[in-house]
């Protein structure tokens, strides 16, 4: 009698004591990611060169950190950014969002990180990011009429050609960004593969 209660008590930490920080994300929080694998996105610049990225995944259930990690990391959109004029292309994450925890609420950390144009947005949570007022961003894609205006929040120096700000529409993602320079960029089209 002993052997299972020890086995039962054993069995109970496992589950809720090892696993305290592991929620699940609510279908309103899915809803802040629009992509989906095999998308082609391509971002028109004011010089005239294109960016293509290609959606290659978009990872639920993930917990890289371990047991009990902080901030666990519930849904990942992996990219591949095609550089302009080249060949070459490289892997990002292109969004990350993750359930709460005890000590954090739920949210998202934008990253944007283009070849010379990179945009550092971590820690947004989504009551935070509900409160942003929507406007309306036009595009050589379209009229959007839900998008947030988002700001790095790094609080890191920038150089001329990092990026100081996004617009996000929660229907198709990133819309446009722009430049500390003042260089707007924005999306022209979205190819579902």
């Amino acid at each position: 009698m002993k052997r299972i209660l020890a086995m039962s008590i054993m069995m109970w930490l496992c589950f809720n004591g090892c696993s305290q920080n592991r929620t699940n994300l609510t279908d309103r929080e899915k809803k802040w990611n629009p992509y989906k694998e095999g998308q082609l996105l391509i971002f028109g610049r004011v010089d005239g060169l294109t960016d293509t990225i290609k959606i290659i995944s978009a990872s639920d259930n993930l917990y890289p950190d371990g047991i009990g990690s902080l901030k666990n990391e519930r849904l990942r959109v992996l990219a591949r950014h095609k550089l302009p004029n080249s060949n070459k292309s490289t892997e990002l994450v292109f969004l990350r969002i993750y359930a709460k925890s005890y000590k954090y609420p739920s949210g998202m950390d934008f990253e944007f990180f283009f070849n010379g144009d990179t945009f550092w947005g971590r820690g947004y949570a989504f009551d935070e990011l509900e409160k942003y007022k929507e406007i309306s961003v036009q595009t050589r894609y379209g009229k959007f009429n839900d998008v947030i205006r988002i700001e790095d929040n790094s609080n890191r120096p920038f150089d001329e050609s990092n990026i100081t700000t996004i617009y996000w529409s929660n229907s198709v993602g990133y819309v446009k960004y722009e430049r500390k320079d003042g260089t707007m960029c924005e999306l022209i089209n979205i190819i579902h593969l």
